[in-house]
């Protein structure tokens, strides 16, 4: 098993203020290290859109989405997507990482490691899991939960609930603006993260 570290144990829903009109945020391009690759530029210019996934090593609740990764890459790349998956966790050493992602099976997605929290801060990201959407300029299209599964920390919805991620992505390969680019991500909070505005 990947070893645990404090992260876990720290649960949170995010909190925003009223959210900026889409387009105020903006991810200049950068150089990432993949772990067990070569680099990537995030925003990937070529790709109609890059998902940037947060996520940690031991917060059950973004472990329990680890399939859903995987179906969402699979689902949208051949429709201009990609997906990127971005641990923060100072305290976790990289094979801890790799070791994470063949225990979940996310070989699939390219995972770069964010130790102090660059990305965390540009995209006003707070807790894990967190999605944030930009387009191939760097534009933050979506940012916020993967959907509203959870009603609340370990009381999961009943009946139907919206799938926010895939709702954004299919507005954004069909053209669309995204119709609720912002919501609140239940998970585990994030360190020294807030929103950059």
């Amino acid at each position: 098993m990947v070893m645990v570290s404090a992260l876990s144990a720290v649960l949170a829903v995010a909190q925003y203020a009223p959210a900026p009109p889409p387009g105020q945020i903006k991810l200049a391009p950068s150089r990432w290290a993949v772990i067990g690759g070569e680099e990537v530029t995030l925003p990937i210019a070529e790709a109609k859109a890059t998902v940037i996934l947060f996520v940690a090593v031991d917060c059950p609740i973004s472990n329990r989405y680890a399939p859903e990764y995987g179906r969402i890459q699979t689902e949208f790349k051949e429709k201009g997507i990609e997906v990127v998956r971005v641990y923060i966790d100072d305290t976790v050493a990289i094979k801890d990482i790799v070791q994470h992602g063949k225990e979940f099976d996310l070989a699939m997605t390219r995972a770069v490691f964010d130790p102090k929290h660059k990305l965390v801060k540009a995209l006003g990201v707070t807790v894990t899991p967190e999605a944030a959407v930009v387009g191939s300029d760097g534009t933050l299209l979506y940012r916020g939960r993967i959907d509203d599964l959870y009603a609340s920390h370990g009381r999961l919805r009943e009946g139907e609930y919206r799938k926010d991620l895939r709702e954004a992505l299919n507005e954004i390969v069909e053209g669309k603006p995204v119709s609720v680019p912002f919501t609140n991500a239940t998970g585990c909070g994030i360190p020294d993260a807030g929103d950059p505005r």
